[in-house]
């Protein structure tokens, strides 16, 4: 009988994510890469130093060019409620947003 390799297989919520991503148009599965790319960076972004992210900072502003990928979350007090976070990414030239809920305390 041969044996199968001992590969990791997806959970079921990313085989059903894959599945869904396969139905987008070419244009759209890039849209998520690059919210989930930005949704990584502003992630490890929360985990850093002050002077490590002023550094970041610096960088950045030293940059030209498109900006891709690089993201960060934002908390919105919106009429007294609250907060609320937003994962902020540029995708091209645009600077766009994705609602994530309200932050748990």
């Amino acid at each position: 009988m041969p044996r199968r390799a001992n590969t990791p297989s997806l959970s079921s919520n990313l085989q059903s994510i894959a599945a869904q991503a396969l139905q987008l148009s070419t244009e759209d599965r890039a849209e998520l890469i690059a919210i989930l790319q930005a949704y990584n960076d502003a992630e490890a972004e929360a985990h850093l130093t002050e002077v490590e992210r002023e550094q970041r900072k610096e960088e950045a502003l030293n940059r030209r060019g498109i900006r891709g990928g690089s993201g960060s979350f934002e908390d919105k007090i919106i009429n007294g409620y609250g907060p609320y976070r937003y994962l902020r990414y540029w995708y091209g030239r645009t600077h766009k947003s994705v609602y994530l809920g309200k932050v748990k305390e």
